[in-house]
């Protein structure tokens, strides 16, 4: 027997094995046959459903080592579709391309060409839309986001796609389910009475629970269509943690922060919050969680805006958390009578925030910026304009402060009666430098004059350091508050929260205000602040160019009140002059008539 090559010993050995493999697996299946019901391992290739077809199962392979995991049943659309849901307050349109937000208007709130307020900025598409999916694996999030959802609503069957028409209802609601057989994920949102709108996400991985986010990408804000660059950089993204409410403009996450000092930045930030959201001036979308566990992520996304070669920053934020668990979101104005009817059920540290009082800040002075507003709003009651609102509250506040403008002028004009006197103190220690000690000498002896003379020196600057609150409180209150955002006053004014197009209030500002300054009188003796002082007009001038109207006209108004007041105070001031005047000139003639009577007594008695 011819004896048998390598290579054939090879082929013989590979077809024993064979034939022991096929004859032990068919002894092994006849020796022990599945259990009823239990289906063939198989792995079929793809399948694709047709549109409304029902899904199909797919079998998977058992794993070695691994309990078998039975995957999902396949689901999933043939063609992108936008769906509308329309409530009382917005109009939200949705894509079934990774079951986001592309749309949402405010219905009460227009923008600057009078159409209905669109919160999603579409210049930013290239970042993601809003309610996509954030996860760890990239992979997965990618195909996640561009995958074809099958959208229902409960009157629909699931595997019924829903088509343009708006679904409306009290409340609103429409699922989004989608399916490969490995990655399972299901959207459900329940829009509510007002600005709410619940939200259920879930998402396997070959049937467990996979930890994922819900996004906020793309920019926030009324401006979201502007091509300049600065478009995104109005909006903020916000966490509200244990150790207070944590903002950062998207621009600048993740930078250090402040002018005078560097401090790093408190984005990106992950971890726990009460609720997480973006932001603009006037606007919000809060991410309110059931628990003070919920998983928050903000971090800046990069984007180069149209011909330009710099990216900006745009902010972002996702919420989500290990487990599958409910979300309340809203998105609608940063008005307080709204916000306190939303509150966060969650609690960090014992605390229950509140959104109003966070939301909207009304900065270091709110002592005094919130009960100015209520102001404003109870006289807008009976003067339905924010402008003649503000003038009368401007003359209120200025005939509350007058009695200590008064005191405060007589000290002024006491300085006045003793600057001649200081002026001669100074002119004796000029010849000394400024960093002699016997210029010490020359501070006290002006103390001194001033104090035999009843003066403070600090008495005219009270006016103005009691004025810095209620300005302050006024430029929060005109920036923050959404009741003055397209406030008219009258004829080129038709938004006070917005600067004069045309500069005539600033004008007109630092006209009254030279005035004013020319009618009060002077607490300094040194020349070159007295300059100064007449300059300040014309730089306050220049400042007021861009800043809102209504700041302007609360500026404005004071100015004009104070002239009337002042002029009171100088008429009054020259009055009592005159008077003073009139009584040393009476006790003059008494002292003389005394001398003569005094000098014909001496006469008489020689």
């Amino acid at each position: 027997m011819k004896e048998l090559s390598p290579e054939r010993r090879i082929l013989v050995a590979f077809a024993l094995s064979f034939v022991v493999l096929v004859s032990w697996s068919g002894y092994m299946r006849w020796k022990y046959p599945p259990p009823p019901g239990e289906p063939a391992v198989t792995t079929p290739g793809p399948v694709e459903p047709q549109a409304g077809e029902p899904a199909r199962p797919v079998a998977k392979p058992a794993v070695a080592g691994r309990a078998e995991v039975r995957a999902a049943e396949l689901k999933q659309a043939t063609e992108e579709r936008l769906i509308t849901v329309e409530t009382e307050v917005a109009t939200i349109v949705f894509s079934t391309r990774g079951a986001v937000i592309r749309s949402w208007t405010l219905k009460t709130f227009q923008d600057e060409t009078g159409k209905p307020l669109e919160l999603v900025q579409s210049q930013h598409t290239g970042l993601g839309y809003p309610l996509s999916f954030a996860l760890a694996q990239r992979k997965d999030e990618e195909t996640l986001n561009g995958a074809l959802f099958v959208a229902s609503t409960p009157e629909s069957s699931l595997a019924a796609p829903v088509h343009g028409e708006p679904v409306q209802g009290e409340p609103a609601e429409l699922v989004f389910e989608w399916s490969d057989g490995r990655l399972a994920a299901r959207k459900r949102f329940r829009f509510q009475q007002g600005y709410l709108c619940e939200i259920e996400t879930t998402l396997t991985d070959n049937g467990r629970p996979l930890p994922h986010r819900l996004a906020w990408r793309g920019g926030f804000g009324e401006h979201a269509d502007q091509k300049d660059a600065g478009a995104g950089a109005s909006a903020q993204v916000f966490v509200r943690t244990a150790a207070g409410l944590k903002r950062q403009p998207g621009a600048q996450a993740g930078k250090t922060t402040g002018w005078l000092w560097k401090s790093p930045s408190p984005f990106p930030y992950s971890g726990e919050a009460s609720y997480a959201g973006i932001e603009d001036r006037y606007f919000a979308a809060v991410f309110l969680p059931q628990r003070p566990q919920l998983d928050v992520t903000a971090w800046t996304e990069e984007w180069t805006p149209p011909e330009q070669e710099k990216p900006q920053g745009v902010g972002a934020v996702a919420v989500g958390g290990p487990v599958n668990e409910p979300l309340r979101l809203f998105v609608g104005p940063k008005a307080i009578a709204v916000l306190e009817s939303v509150q966060p059920e969650a609690l960090v540290s014992g605390l229950r925030p509140s959104l109003s009082e966070e939301l909207v800040d009304f900065g270091w002075f709110w002592w005094v910026a919130k009960p100015l507003f209520l102001g404003m709003k109870w006289l807008y009651q009976h003067v339905p304009n924010y402008g003649w609102v503000i003038i009368l509250l401007t003359v209120i506040i200025n005939t509350l402060l007058f009695p200590l403008k008064w005191k405060s002028m007589q000290s002024a004009f006491e300085m006045q009666k003793v600057a001649p006197q200081v002026r001669g103190i100074q002119e004796r220690y000029k010849k000394y430098k400024f960093n002699d000690p016997r210029k010490q000498q020359m501070q006290s002896e002006i103390m001194a004059l001033y104090k035999e003379h009843g003066v403070n020196p600090l008495g005219g600057c009270l006016p103005l350091a009691l004025q810095l609150p209620f300005f302050y409180g006024f430029y929060k209150v005109l920036y923050t508050a959404i009741e003055l955002r397209h406030a008219p006053w009258v004829g080129w004014i038709q938004d006070l929260s917005l600067k004069d197009p045309y500069y005539v209030l600033p004008i007109v500002m630092g006209v009254t205000m030279y005035v004013s300054t020319k009618m009060t009188p002077m607490t300094t003796a040194d020349p070159a602040q007295q300059k100064m002082m007449q300059l300040f007009p014309l730089m306050f001038t220049f400042f007021f160019l861009q800043v809102s109207a209504g700041l302007v006209l609360y500026w404005m108004m004071s100015s004009v009140v104070g002239i009337g007041q002042q002029w009171f105070i100088n008429r009054h001031q020259r009055g009592r002059e005159l008077a003073e005047k009139i009584a040393a000139k009476e006790r003059k003639k008494k002292k003389r008539k005394g001398e003569l009577a005094e000098g014909e007594g001496r006469e008489t008695d020689e």
